[in-house]
């Protein structure tokens, strides 16, 4: 289902997925198959789990990711522990990357989060377009 939908899912939860091996944001760029994260040229020492977190968020930059699609992507279906690590991980995250930068992780109060670069010229979400279903 979801799998043939989206190429780049990892249905183990482990970072390893069919595509790119370089996923990119304005100054981020974090690259696969040497699992490394590079912030405006400055290499950012991520933990495993904050790594395919964020690599989770790269390949979805744009849409907004559930804490639920989070757990499942990141954590895998398994996974039984608390759902609150979803926004410990964010922030650790936030922590090591938003300063070098400015913020590209975003929360959507009540839905989740999400990964933007610098828009040019941004249009919020919810704009003009969005609410015609």
């Amino acid at each position: 289902m979801a799998d043939a939908q989206d190429p780049y899912r990892d249905p183990g939860g482990y970072g390893v997925a069919a595509g790119p091996h370089v996923l990119r944001c304005g100054d981020l760029v974090l690259d696969e198959s040497r699992w490394t994260v590079h912030r405006a040229g400055t290499l950012v020492d991520l933990s495993p789990t904050e790594f395919r977190l964020l690599a989770c968020l790269l390949r979805h930059q744009g849409s907004v990711l559930t804490r639920a699609e989070l757990l499942e992507h990141v954590w895998g279906r398994g996974y039984t522990g608390q759902p609150q690590v979803v926004e410990t991980y964010v922030s650790y995250l936030r922590r090591k990357l938003h300063r070098l930068g400015p913020p590209l992780i975003q929360t959507r109060r009540g839905v989740g989060y999400l990964l933007r670069g610098q828009d040019p010229d941004p249009m919020p979400l919810g704009g003009p377009g969005l609410a015609d279903g």
